[in-house]
């Protein structure tokens, strides 16, 4: 049976997901077949507020209007989008994807052929924004990269792994406390013994992406999407741990996939020492009385609390 997850909710589409996850990476320009509105929300508003941007820079909208709901198709609103794109310099070294949004696809838009006739390389991403939740659409539009971008075409006979790597799979933006996890992730590898390889998306480039192939684990950073990605590269996977026992599990499981055991073992014992002790004064403090008179608990380990 396999394990049943809890995951957190969603509140947002799988086009949401796409540009959250793709504009992490700074060789990537999007073209969002939107409204105005629609741009508005997923590159500036929200983004403002989750991860201090005042705004996505490498994310631009087709501004549909009604002209091209009525009858005409996104596909002109698309191309002149790209040509003042081009005409600009915007696009110099970067990778141009075309992505769809809810309103494109209940119009029935489908830029598989047009984006052929752009920038040499264009790829059209269907977000599947009306039928795909956000946590579903992140983990698909991650294997979507790695097929498209990452994955060799032909089987190649590729050298071991570096010993010691770690992938992180699942930073992206719009993750409530995405940028403090992933910095004690990677405290707890390097305690580990583990050497990172590469953050994936957010610390990484649309280039990087045959790299995840080149680690000798991964660990995905969020238990609502990345193991898909993860089962595609094929290498063991860990889930980042939540709470003291599961983090304590984690490091010894780490390390022994990377031969690391004993580097483990002292650097969980120096956290028991340490980053622990707060907790341990607490609980045998005087305020540890409070604790017996106390009727209900509630642990919120599984997710974020």
């Amino acid at each position: 049976m396999p394990p049943t997850i809890i995951r957190d909710l969603s509140d947002t589409s799988g086009y949401w997901a796409a540009v959250w996850t793709m504009c992490c990476l700074p060789d990537v320009h999007l073209i969002c077949d939107a409204p105005i509105g629609c741009f508005n929300l997923v590159a500036t508003a929200v983004p403002d507020y989750t991860d201090a941007i005042p705004h996505i820079e490498n994310i631009t909208p087709s501004v549909m209007t009604e002209q091209e709901v009525g009858g005409q198709g996104t596909g002109p609103a698309v191309r002149r989008t790209y040509e003042g794109l081009r005409d600009t310099g915007v696009l110099a070294g970067k990778q141009l994807i075309v992505v769809s949004t809810a309103e494109s696809e209940m119009i029935g838009s489908d830029l598989t052929d047009l984006v052929k006739q752009l920038q040499p390389g264009t790829r059209f991403y269907y977000s599947n924004s009306l039928s795909e939740d956000e946590w579903a659409g992140r983990d698909r539009v991650l294997r979507w990269l790695w097929e498209q971008y990452g994955q060799p075409t032909q089987p190649l006979a590729a050298p071991p792994a570096a010993r010691g790597t770690v992938n992180i799979i699942g930073p992206t933006y719009g993750c409530f406390n995405s940028p403090a996890d992933l910095e004690e992730l990677k405290r707890l590898i390097a305690g580990a013994g583990g050497t990172l390889n590469l953050v994936y998306p957010f610390e990484a480039t649309l280039a990087d992406t045959p790299r995840l192939a080149d680690a000798q684990v991964n660990v995905v950073l969020f238990k609502e999407f990345g193991q898909g990605l993860a089962a595609d590269l094929g290498q063991p996977t860990l889930l980042a741990p939540f709470g003291m026992r599961d983090t304590t599990a984690f490091l010894r499981e780490l390390g022994r996939l990377l031969g690391t055991s004993a580097q483990a073992e002292a650097f969980i014992a120096h956290e028991k020492q340490t980053t622990l002790r707060a907790v341990w004064d607490l609980w045998r403090g005087p305020q540890g009385d409070w604790f017996g008179t106390t009727d209900i608990g509630i642990v919120a380990g599984r997710a974020h609390a």
